[in-house]
């Protein structure tokens, strides 16, 4: 019969406290040059195409003369009906685990002589449910100018959508016209991406992923057993400022049977500490834990984790089934499987078998 082990870990957020990051100022354009895509100036943010809904863009000449070169011309608007059902809508979206305050809105608008005479604007904060701009329209070109304030317009980690309606066509063909369609806004990047703790056995293998870091010196991984007093782990050099994804990885060889709780902090260049969110895993070393790290693997030695499984059977096979002569050097709690000649780059499967039960892990030799 086969059975896999399993850990048991658990894992959960007691706290969080975002690190003192790089406010940046950003715009999210529309400027309908011939096309309804929208543009940021960060990569934080992501800005949506226009989509119309109940009315559609002119088929002929969609894109004319606008209040800077090129607008979009929106038509067949009820002419009988004014509740907010026939709209032009856009978004930004923030990326990864940045966070975005919007500021203001703006647009340039005006309508043909049988256009819409009246525009109204609401956003997904509220559900659409109140006005952020109502006023008439007229036929030369004005500006909205539209202050976004309000906790849902701060600290948004998920999408924000707007909608321009408009009504009372004195003709179904009758068009809007818009241009320059333009959001203010600043994006916080958040550091942490992720902090796991997992357990195995009698260490507890720590792991975080950044997706930026500013001036960033050093990691300091602290545990405690009461949520109280911290003691140091350990410490991992920093990747200085770097807007790409870092991994970084740490193991607690000390962690005592139970609950024990881990925080991470950020040292800077210039001495300022930021402490993010602590998490906790329950170590039960009874438990039996086979575990390969670091997995990708060298091609001359993987290393294995054998915690209460130390006279188990261990062998490799290529993809193909076939066994991978080697070496196995055993001590205490681990072991290592050891070539003569480098394995190829590719997938290989750890067989591991102990007490007539087998576990087979996924290996990467790079």
């Amino acid at each position: 019969m086969e059975k896999n082990y399993v850990v048991y870990a658990f894992i959960w957020f007691i706290g969080l406290q975002i690190a003192t990051a790089q406010i940046t100022p950003f715009s999210a354009i529309w400027n309908f040059e011939g096309s309804d895509n929208g543009s940021s100036s960060s990569g934080l943010v992501n800005a949506s195409s226009v989509s119309y809904s109940g009315v559609n863009k002119l088929a002929v000449n969609p894109y004319t003369s606008g209040y800077v070169n090129l607008g979009v011309n929106v038509q067949n608007w009820s002419t009988t009906i004014c509740n907010q059902t026939e709209y032009v809508q856009f978004s930004v979206q923030p990326t990864g685990t940045a966070t975005i305050t919007l500021t203001t809105l703006s647009f340039a608008f005006t309508r043909s002589a049988q256009g819409p005479q009246q525009l109204t604007v609401r956003s997904s904060v509220d559900g659409y449910s109140s006005d952020l701009s109502s006023q008439g329209v007229t036929d030369n070109y004005q500006v909205a100018s539209i202050s976004l304030n309000g906790s849902g317009f701060s600290n948004q980690s998920s999408a924000v959508t707007f909608r321009i309606y408009a009504c009372n066509p004195s003709a179904g063909g009758g068009t809007l016209k818009l241009d320059e369609i333009r959001m203010n806004a600043t994006a916080l990047p958040v550091t942490l991406l992720s902090f796991t703790a997992k357990p195995e056995g009698d260490r507890v293998q720590l792991a975080w992923t950044t997706l930026t870091e500013r001036d960033a010196k050093q990691f300091i991984v602290e545990r405690s057993y009461d949520l109280g007093e911290y003691i140091t782990v350990g410490e991992v050099d920093a990747n200085g400022t770097t807007n790409e994804r870092q991994y970084y990885g740490l193991t607690d060889l000390n962690p005592r049977p139970g609950s024990n709780y881990y925080r991470l902090s950020q040292l800077d260049l210039d001495g300022t500490i930021h402490s993010y969110k602590i998490i906790s895993a329950i170590v039960r070393g009874n438990e039996p834990v086979v575990a390969v790290y670091p997995n990708p693997a060298s091609p001359d030695r993987i290393h294995i984790r054998l915690w209460n499984v130390d006279d188990a059977a261990v062998r490799l096979l290529a993809i193909t089934g076939q066994v991978v002569d080697g070496r196995l050097e055993r001590k205490a709690g681990e072991a290592d499987l050891i070539f003569d000649q480098p394995l190829p780059t590719g997938l290989y499967w750890l067989e591991v078998q102990t007490n007539g039960e087998r576990q087979v892990v996924n290996v990467i030799i790079r």
